[in-house]
């Protein structure tokens, strides 16, 4: 089974038609491949790309399949070299002149003409009587393609035709001369002109600088013949109306808080633009420009209509940009456990000046001094309130509060009843401490690193360090063994008082001494109040954590079981702790007490 088709494709025959063999039938199926991706089911497609088309036949009992080419050709070749001329031109005494066409192909070849007011005619060769172009078209009468050429016929019968005289525009400030043009029908016609103060030309385009009429005469060399035409040249130099100085006016001086100010420039004449230049190289192209720097500014206000322009020079710019002067920032100590807040005072030469402060944990203020309770470096900002200018300068607070390290407290118990007095011994690997140690009903000594104790319990060492005044604590207990000992020898050990018996009978214990420091911490004023059991000498006195006596509140005798109310008023003591030692008949009482910052 072979494949066909209809071709070859040509100009005149676009398309084709794919043939099969044989009729229908319908235990096959017909598709086509082919050139481009080409696909078809149908039985004879109609094609129109020329290539190599493939017929596949599938028959459906078997699924097996043929394949079978068809190559369609394509012809489109046109006649070749046209060529078309004329023995003209048309004259009043030459009415029509001879087309002429030809083409190298030498055979096979037709020719049609065709040209101005619906122009045909056939042949190689024909006449014509009206000016214009003539296109001649060959056509290959086996392919159908076409080849075309044309020649234009001239005529010279009349005076030149469609002269025209035209200016380019108007004069103006920006186009002081301008171009006018003369335009002629006539090929190579000869132009003339004439116009105001004596002017003349001799070319068809010519560049003139003064208003009023221009008259061209345009002349056709072959005949003689000539036409004229005129051009209105007008003039437009009218400027905008004068700028002045207070029209274009700055609104403000330049400072640190109005880093620009406005320049406003306005005209009376209507469709202007503006221009603005400046120092710096400064320019803007509207009325109002936002201008930086100080100096003079220039507005040029210009009409579009005819580029004519004025210019005026606005007040001269100023500029105050004074930063705040002698900005100190002072810090007035460091901080520690003696100082848990430091005051840091910003002071400038600047009358008025402001201040702001900020610093570690978010810290900020605007006040001249503040307190201060982090270490780390803060900064202050001082504004000058004339102009908004700024200084800075940066200040470190010095924040000690190292705690002594490597205290030890240790004892040499236990009390026994043979052992009533027992060492504390105290401990740092930190120089320059002091030592207080707390105890047991009342124990306290407020001086020595080694103390003696005649009570069982708890004792707590105060290590404090004189530099800063932070301290650390360690306890020591001391136990105490009493077994077999009589009740006298355990009072004796214990440091508790004791009554003989009565009969035998065992002793008993007597009324404590009571007492009480409240509030605790204190920031405005606190109360002792204590009772004793027995009329006794009573001393109520105030250390600090160095040892050092501050204050005597009381020193006098007491009436057994009544009630005695001090005032503890913290004026005069610093911020920290403090301790109140009550004396009592050799006995001592002491309670810590703490004085808030601010207090």
């Amino acid at each position: 089974m072979t494949a066909g088709n209809t071709g070859p494709l040509t100009c005149s025959n676009t398309s084709v038609s794919l043939l099969v063999p044989f009729g229908s039938d319908t235990g096959i199926t017909i598709s086509w491949t082919g050139p481009n991706g080409y696909t078809s089911t149908d039985a004879f497609p109609t094609v129109s790309v020329p290539g190599t088309y493939a017929m596949v036949v599938t028959y459906t009992a078997t699924g097996c399949s043929t394949s079978n080419p068809t190559t369609v050709v394509q012809d489109i070749t046109a006649p070749a070299s046209v060529s078309a001329s004329n023995n003209g031109p048309l004259t009043c005494s030459t009415t029509s002149v001879g087309l002429s066409g030809s083409s190298s192909t030498a055979s096979g070849v037709t020719y049609a003409w065709t040209g101005p007011s619906s122009y045909t005619a056939t042949g190689a060769s024909a006449i014509a009587t009206v000016a214009g172009t003539y296109t001649l078209t060959a056509t290959n009468t086996s392919t159908g393609c076409t080849s075309t050429a044309s020649t234009t016929v001239s005529q010279n019968t009349i005076a030149p035709a469609g002269v025209t005289a035209t200016a380019s525009g108007i004069l103006t400030c920006t186009n002081s001369s301008i171009a006018c043009t003369a335009n002629s029908s006539v090929a190579g016609a000869n132009y003339g002109w004439t116009g105001p103060n004596g002017f003349t030309a001799t070319s068809a385009n010519t560049s003139v600088s003064a208003p009023g009429t221009y008259t061209v005469t345009a002349t056709d060399p072959t005949n003689g013949c000539s036409s004229t035409a005129a051009a209105i040249v007008t003039q437009d130099t009218a400027h905008p109306t004068a700028i002045t100085t207070s029209s274009v006016s700055a609104n403000a001086t330049l400072t640190c808080s109005t880093p620009n100010v406005v320049l406003t420039g306005s005209s009376s004449t209507s469709g202007v633009t503006y221009g603005w230049t400046g120092p710096n190289s400064f320019s803007a192209s509207s009325a109002s420009a936002t201008v930086t720097a100080p100096g003079s500014y220039v507005l040029t206000v210009t009409n579009p209509n005819n580029g004519c322009s004025t210019a005026a020079t606005a007040n001269a710019v100023t500029q105050n940009i004074a930063v705040p002067l002698g900005v100190t920032a002072n810090v007035s100590n460091k901080i520690s456990c003696f100082t848990t807040s430091v005051t840091i005072t910003g002071n400038s030469a600047t009358s008025g000046a402001t201040y702001a402060w900020t610093g570690p944990g978010g810290f900020t203020s605007a006040a001249q001094s503040a307190s201060a309770t982090l270490g780390g470096v803060y900064n202050l900002t001082v504004t000058n309130p004339a102009d908004g200018c700024t200084a800075t300068k940066q200040l470190t607070v010095v924040a000690d509060t190292a705690t002594p390290a490597g205290v030890t407290a240790t004892n040499s118990g236990p009390i026994t009843c043979t052992v009533s007095t027992v060492t504390l011994t105290g401990n740092s690997t930190t120089s320059n401490v002091t030592y207080s140690w707390s105890g047991p009903n009342g124990f306290f000594d407020p001086e020595q690193v080694s103390t003696t104790a005649t009570d069982s319990g708890t004792y707590v060492l105060t290590v404090t360090s004189s530099g800063n005044g932070c301290s650390t604590n360690a306890s020591t207990y001391v136990s105490a063994n009493l077994t077999g000992c009589s009740s006298v020898a355990r009072a004796l050990t214990t440091g508790k008082a004791a009554t003989f018996a009565q009969g035998g009978q065992d002793p008993q214990t007597a009324t404590a001494f009571t007492y009480k420091v409240y509030p605790n911490p204190v920031s405005t004023v606190a109360y002792v109040e204590f009772q004793s059991p027995s009329r006794s000498q009573v001393s109520v006195e105030l250390y600090n954590s160095l040892g050092v006596r501050e204050q005597v509140l009381f020193q006098n005798t007491v009436e057994a079981n009544q009630s005695y109310k001090l005032t503890l008023g913290p004026g005069g003591l610093g911020a920290g702790i403090h301790y109140c030692m009550i004396r009592v008949d050799g006995k001592v009482y002491t309670s810590k007490v703490l004085v808030m910052p601010g207090h």
